[in-house]
């Protein structure tokens, strides 16, 4: 989200019809999208034998390197912007390159979230595009619906009076191996599978405020487990409000229907996935003034879960894990130097489960907390990495104890070589647990995801994550202690035909294994091909 330049103070009552009056009002940078709009993420290849905007000084110098990134600093210091036709990607970089004191996830009010919605490996498919973890629990993992590596340029777009449409479908067709991620001597299940994601991207071109609307979802079809079948789809709405000059007012809602799938951490076993429903919904508060700066969020989010066969003995039901969530959280920072800032921020949640005691006789309700601190680092014009340390805890009403541990995360993309684009993600968080024997887990994630722009059309994509989540038993319970590991990587190869499409082999292999004989213990290999069209 930018920072509008306009100066004009305006008494914003009725709110709606000052923001619809001040869209036209000129301002010194135009808007981008909000950090939720699952943009796309890539590094779009300049043509060399395009002609140069602006002629070198010396005649008889060498044209500049076609992959080169010129940083253009303003008057005064501000930070530079980016040309987001050469240098297309994520709406989290931009936002945070133009501003510091970006928002991380919140470790406290859910469970793990991403860097960006384009990203191959942290939140991407899953096989059969199934997002890898369930949870979307917040606005930004809300927008990576679609599923799509979103390697092709945002250059494009259908104009739309003041807005702009993308629309978007990833065809995937492959071999999964181990369908239902079982173990060896229980004969894995593999089947051929065929998934289709659509996805419509609207997005305001005012020069104030930001309004932004997206549309996704996945269908998938397995040729021999068809209790894998599935349908999920999404909607987002989010923007921002510009009040005035380093003042603004930011809000997001949605809907999210997805399937948690299997193998992954938190899953009970089970023929077919659990569906979840989520509606959240989020409104903040940005001011800054001089190198201080403080932002205010509040959140809400409704689960609701759907069971399409018999859970295992030691899950939990639909019916017991239906809750509210919400959180709220304060941050507070100072700008070091124009491409350094550092920040406190305090968070705290307060979970409500709908069966107030759940079916196997618990009270779930929990209050917790995160003290954290951080910095944002704008490591070059295209790069920015954000980090967080601190403490959480979680406070359950009656029964279940308490449970504390660090927290940490770190997120962003950098390029340092502009083929080549990485996207780190480290988070360590505490969660909610699907296991009656269990009242929650910590949940570490280490991954990191590339595009490398090979030559001409081709690219290379892919990534690693390795996840570890410790249970923690009950108190009072003679539950034996739990670890789940997991381990994926994945592999492809894009060839983009013309600028709007994009086809190419994927490979990924999956591992998951535990420290108690009813936790995961399986090896998956899928093959795939993709077809990403964009107009």
């Amino acid at each position: 989200m930018t920072i509008s330049a306009h100066r004009t103070r305006l008494i914003w009552s009725p709110l709606v019809g000052w923001a619809l009056l001040s869209c036209a009002v000129s301002a010194a940078h135009a808007q981008s999208p909000t950090q939720a709009t699952g943009d796309p993420t890539t590094v779009a290849p300049v043509d060399p034998n395009a002609p140069n905007t602006v002629a070198p000084a010396d005649p008889n110098a060498p044209a500049p390197d076609p992959n080169a990134v010129t940083q253009t600093v303003p008057p005064g210091g501000a930070a530079p912007t980016i040309d987001t036709q050469t240098n297309a990607d994520d709406s989290f970089k931009r936002d945070a390159v133009r501003r510091a004191g970006l928002p991380m996830p919140d470790p406290t009010l859910t469970a793990p979230t991403v860097p960006s919605a384009g990203t191959t490996i942290v939140n991407a498919p899953f096989g059969a595009s199934v997002p890898y973890y369930g949870g979307i629990t917040t606005l930004a993992g809300l927008a990576s619906a679609s599923g799509g590596y979103g390697l092709v340029s945002e250059s494009g777009g259908i104009k739309l009076g003041a807005f702009t449409l993308i629309p978007q479908i990833e065809i995937n067709v492959g071999f999964d191996t181990n369908v239902y991620a079982q173990n060896a001597s229980l004969g894995p299940v593999q089947s051929a599978y065929t998934t289709v994601s659509p996805a419509l991207d609207l997005r305001s071109e005012w020069l104030n405020h930001s309004l932004h609307i997206l549309a996704t979802g996945t269908l998938g079809w397995y040729a021999a487990a068809p209790t894998q079948n599935f349908q999920n789809y999404g909607l987002l709405i989010d923007g921002k409000i510009d009040i005035r000059n380093d003042f603004y007012l930011t809000y997001a809602t949605g809907y999210r229907r997805m399937t948690e799938p299997l193998g992954t951490p938190n899953v009970v076993s089970a023929q077919s996935p659990t569906v979840v429903n989520v509606l959240p919904i989020e409104i903040g508060l940005y001011q800054q003034f001089n190198r201080i700066f403080y932002q205010v969020t509040a959140r809400a989010a409704r689960y609701w879960y759907q069971d399409y066969s018999v859970i295992s003995s030691g899950g939990l039901p639909a019916a017991s894990r239906d809750r509210f969530e919400f959180g709220e959280t304060v941050r507070i920072g100072y700008q070091l130097f124009e491409d350094l800032s550092i920040f406190v921020g305090p968070s705290f949640n307060q979970i409500r489960y709908i069966d107030t005691i759940n079916s196997a006789g618990q009270a779930r309700n929990s209050d917790g907390f995160n003290l954290a601190v951080g910095a944002t680092w704008q490591v070059n014009a295209v790069s920015v990495l954000e980090g967080t340390i601190g403490y959480q805890g979680t406070n359950f009403s009656s029964g279940l104890g308490n449970n504390t541990a660090l927290s940490y995360g770190l997120a962003g993309t950098y390029t340092g070589y502009s083929p080549l684009t990485l996207r780190p993600y480290i988070s360590r968080t505490i969660n909610q647990s699907a296991y009656s024997q269990y009242k929650d887990y910590v949940s570490t994630i280490i991954a990191t995801d590339f595009t490398y722009l090979i030559h001409d059309g081709w690219t290379l994509a892919g990534g690693v994550l390795f996840s570890v989540s410790q249970y923690s038993p009950i108190d009072g319970t003679n539950a034996d202690p739990r670890t789940d590991y997991f381990f994926r990587g994945q592999l492809g190869l894009l060839y983009t035909i013309r600028p709007e499409i994009q086809i190419g082999p994927f490979y990924e292999y999956s591992q998951g294994w535990s420290t108690n004989s009813l936790g995961p213990s399986y090896d998956r290999h899928i093959f795939s091909i993709r077809l990403i069209a964009k107009r």
